[in-house]
């Protein structure tokens, strides 16, 4: 992997069989109040998650399989849940970040049913690190 790519492995909630769909939070910004941050070491913001949603929902949408670039499904819904947009919907949540469903194909399907996958593999391009204050 290369010094500016991540990955961030996340939390599958739910597993649809009859729509094909595996529900969960694709980038945890935050828990109860305080930074999130993986096993990597890294956190990502509500605002660079906002920012880096809109863009992969307008442009890609691309399901992949344990950081790889091949095509194995869809992400055909996308929330982000951010604590401006709790606040907005009248909603409490412990956690921020972005919910996903995704529509996977079979074979990957499958594996998250068997419980074999339990979460989402998600990668990117990391923009500058900013040193902040916690």
């Amino acid at each position: 992997m290369a010094a500016d790519d991540f990955q961030m492995n996340t939390e599958v909630l739910k597993v649809d069989s009859e729509l094909g769909l595996v529900i969960g939070w694709a980038v945890v910004s935050s828990v109860g109040g305080q930074p999130y941050f993986d096993l990597q070491g890294d956190h990502i913001p509500d605002d660079a998650m906002l920012k880096a949603a809109a863009d992969f929902m307008q442009n890609s949408r691309v399901a992949g399989h344990m950081h790889k670039v091949e095509e194995r499904g869809s992400v055909v819904f996308a929330f982000p849940m951010t604590s401006d947009i709790a606040e907005a919907f009248g909603i409490q949540t412990p956690k921020t970040g972005l919910m996903i469903a995704m529509k996977p194909d079979q074979e990957m399907f499958d594996k998250f049913k068997s419980g074999e996958l339990t979460g989402f593999s998600i990668g990117g391009k990391r923009g500058e690190d900013e040193e902040v204050d916690l």
